[in-house]
């Protein structure tokens, strides 16, 4: 009956020790300091990613933006969109490079080396890029599983609005439009002087896919759209409007020598007509969830368990992508302090490369497992790159201990 309390007061005397030991003189002079610098370079090295990868999107951004006739002014906010989709591995990069430079720079600076005389060891540098990888960890997984399926969403939804705002208001002329099922072209119409009338309307031309290999074409001399109603609904106007239907396959021509020709089966010829239709028979509007990267990590972890759907697995392989990138902010401040521990006159130039390196094999080792393990559940989505995290920090730790000497006295041999 004794052993409960005896255990109890030991664990109050532990974390006690462990919170005199994180307020002692470490804590007081230095962690801000580390904080402040980790802070710094963390900022200056995403604004380096964007920058490059917003530059690297912008060729297609323009080209969604002309393709869906969206206003210039939504490209700004389209990048912005974007700019979320590489934020997990940047930010695991930066926080890698941001606590390597810091450290290193306190160690050459002999600010480790006091430290150490006073009597304090790795273990406080070591809480201190601890607290660093939990926030990075808790910012990579707001981003890349709440931020970013919201982003990927409002990108589709702005594209949408507009080509459909660009079908309301009027095709442009000369312009090939795709529909489900149809193709549509506005012709360019010219006056007798060879320049375009003031007051000219919009002609149209449609092509349609039918069943058993035949087609329809529709041409109109204008055509316009109203709506759509609450209900989703929308009035197509087609005036000088001309339908016909065509059979590919042909039938006998026995005009023409006995030869198979592609003949019009039914044509049907009217003034104007006015058609009602649903908005999504012209542009189809799949809602949020209906590709896997929507998904936020709720909605994955909601899902149901031990499903054989390939849309569920592609959910799960998905998620333990997501988990895997976010862990690898956990392992960033081990690996630089390991690097740190490694970095000498002989090392100086290669070690943060090869760190980096090191980070994006885990990275690439941990989606090729994602893979080939094919987890069928939430929790198996997250067990993989939580084993691969906690072995790859327990090998770290013991380095940094094994090495504790070399991260706290100068290599570089500054004088």
């Amino acid at each position: 009956m004794t052993g409960a309390p005896n255990t109890a007061a030991a664990r109050s005397r532990t974390l006690g020790g462990f919170l005199k030991r994180l307020s002692g003189p470490f804590t007081l002079l230095y962690a801000r300091r580390f904080f402040g610098g980790v802070a710094l370079l963390v900022f200056i090295v995403m604004v380096l990613f964007e920058a490059v990868f917003v530059a690297e999107r912008f060729p297609m951004v323009f080209r969604a933006v002309y393709q869906n006739h969206a206003d210039p002014r939504d490209m700004g906010f389209l990048l912005l969109c974007n700019s979320t989709q590489v934020v997990d591995l940047a930010l695991a990069i930066a926080v890698l490079v941001g606590t390597y430079w810091t450290a290193l720079r306190m160690r050459e600076n002999r600010e480790l080396l006091v430290l150490v005389a006073a009597g304090t060891g790795p273990f406080q540098l070591i809480g201190l890029a601890l607290a660093v990888a939990v926030v990075a960890l808790v910012a990579s997984l707001s981003v890349s599983s709440l931020l970013d399926p919201a982003a990927r969403f409002a990108e589709r939804e702005v594209l949408f609005q507009a080509e459909f705002r660009g079908l309301r208001t009027g095709i442009n002329t000369g312009q090939f439009y795709d529909f489900p099922g149809r193709v549509a072209f506005a012709p360019a119409r010219q006056s007798s002087g060879g320049l375009m009338a003031a007051n000219q309307t919009r002609g149209l031309f449609v092509y349609e896919e039918l069943k058993e290999g035949k087609f329809r074409v529709v041409t109109a001399d204008h055509a316009s759209l109203e709506g759509p109603d609450r209900a989703g609904r929308i009035l197509l106007k087609l005036g000088g409007f001309t339908s016909q239907t065509f059979d590919p396959a042909g039938q006998p021509c026995h005009d023409c020598g006995g030869t198979t020709t592609g003949l019009s089966q039914m044509a049907t010829l009217a003034g104007d007509i006015t058609q009602a239709m649903k908005a999504d028979q012209l542009l189809s509007f799949e809602p949020r969830g209906a590709n896997a990267d929507e998904m936020t990590v709720f909605n994955q972890f909601a899902a149901k368990a031990y499903s054989t759907d390939p849309r569920h697995r592609e959910d799960m392989r998905l998620l333990g992508e997501r988990l895997a990138r976010s862990f690898l902010c956990l392992l960033a401040p081990l690996i630089a302090l390991a690097c740190v521990c490694l970095t000498n006159r002989a090392t100086n130039y290669f070690a943060l490369p090869l760190a980096c390196m090191g980070l994006m094999s885990l990275n690439i080792t941990s989606e090729w497992l994602i893979r080939v393990i094919v987890p069928l559940d939430p929790w198996g989505a997250l067990r993989t790159p939580a084993l691969l995290t906690l072995v790859m920090a327990a090998l770290l730790l013991a380095e940094i201990f094994r090495q504790q000497g070399k991260l706290a006295q100068p290599q570089l041999g500054r004088p």
